[in-house]
């Protein structure tokens, strides 16, 4: 133990580390929070905004999709994984990074939120009001995210969703991976190695008797480390991508 707390980045990332949605805390400290839910969230995110959707509204409630709809008639919205993971009734798309690239969702607006890290934005987001800045981050955008942040004065600190309550591993890798490029530690070729393992491992045995949708959304997509420049941030209830902002 005290080789943890003698390493300066180890005590940093533990100080500003929170380890699934349950630990929220009721009154976070002023600064930036990156929500960390590796399958699918924060997979999914990136790739709506890369096939061009103008933003993401991350409903309070599963199920207030279809009223963001009748109000914005030509967004696209996410509902739940429906029968044999072909999506819901009603809903245009669901929370899965393979399925959302054959949905036109370009210059349109879009809404959803997801159990972990939908419902993670949400609980910040009431929580912390004007005194946050809340992100999505990933593998995929991790280093994206990362340099956005970089130059801010202000503490981050990072929502390992976890799921139903309990902190998950794959969502432990995916904040230390930001966390570590946002301190000037990136990992070496053979820890990046072993951050992939512990996803794939941590999730790829409970994909092998699903449909192979599940296979493809972690192979292709969530393993694929920094294959987006996306940054997710909240404004209200949307996201937007202010990537743009860091080559204006």
């Amino acid at each position: 133990m005290s080789q943890v707390t003698d390493d300066p980045l180890e005590s940093k990332l533990l100080k500003t580390m929170i380890p699934g949605r349950a630990q929220i805390p009721k009154d976070p400290d002023p600064g930036n929070y990156v929500v960390v839910d590796i399958a699918q969230f924060s997979t999914t995110v990136p790739e709506l905004f890369a096939n061009g959707a103008a933003y993401i509204y991350i409903t309070e409630e599963r199920g207030n999709e279809p009223e963001f709809k009748s109000e914005n008639p030509d967004a696209k919205i996410g509902g739940s994984s429906g029968p044999n993971y072909r999506g819901e009734e009603g809903y245009d798309f669901f929370n899965s990074p393979s399925f959302v690239q054959d949905v036109d969702v370009d210059g349109r607006p879009t809404a959803m939120t997801s159990t972990n890290g939908g419902n993670a934005v949400t609980d910040l987001r009431l929580a912390g009001g004007e005194d946050i800045d809340i992100y999505v981050g990933g593998l995929t955008n991790g280093k994206a995210v990362a340099n956005h942040l970089a130059d801010d004065d202000r503490e981050t600190y990072f929502v390992a969703a976890g799921s139903k309550g309990k902190p998950s591993p794959e969502d432990l890798v995916g904040a230390l991976y930001i966390a570590r490029h946002l301190h000037g530690k990136p990992l070496t070729p053979e820890q990046r190695e072993v951050y992939r393992e512990v996803v794939q491992f941590g999730k790829g045995p409970k994909y092998e008797q699903k449909p192979p949708i599940k296979r493809r959304d972690l192979y292709e997509y969530t393993l694929n480390f920094d294959s987006r420049d996306i940054v997710p941030k909240l404004e209200g209830q949307r996201l937007y991508d202010v990537s743009t902002t860091d080559t204006a």
